[in-house]
């Protein structure tokens, strides 16, 4: 079965359904594989998780902080904040976040936007970040 969802900016997006737990975790951790290979986070390190207020962002959250944990850093909840919040703590803190959030976009998906210990994922991040 071919993945619906999407590497867009600074993340990925799709519908709920098919952002499954398995789906969400792979990502993290193609995230922090890509991180750690760029020398910019190392094994131990705190991720920063946030999310929104969307009916699914609890779940996903939930599959974020095992991928993180699972690969040997330590996931740190933030709760459910404004994504610049999430950011500028990430950049203070000079860790990586994690932020579940659909932005605009309908009830029916929802996102995960990802930050380097510096700040927002670029376009140029795109291929590292994501497994083929």
């Amino acid at each position: 079965m071919k993945n619906k969802v999407k590497f867009g900016t600074s993340g990925i997006r799709g519908l709920v359904s098919d952002m499954t737990d398995k789906v969400c975790y792979a990502y993290t951790l193609s995230f922090l594989d890509y991180l750690q290979a760029m020398g910019a986070i190392q094994k131990g390190h705190a991720v920063g998780i946030g999310g929104d207020l969307r009916h699914s962002t609890p779940r996903i959250m939930n599959a974020v902080a095992a991928a993180a944990l699972d690969a040997g850093y330590q996931p740190v909840n933030c709760g459910l904040l404004p994504t610049p919040a999430l950011t500028l703590y990430g950049i203070n803190q000079g860790i990586a976040t994690i932020m579940v959030t659909g932005s605009h976009i309908p009830d029916d998906r929802n996102g995960i936007k990802f930050n380097k210990p510096e700040g927002e994922v670029l376009k140029q991040d795109e291929v590292g970040a994501k497994r083929s």
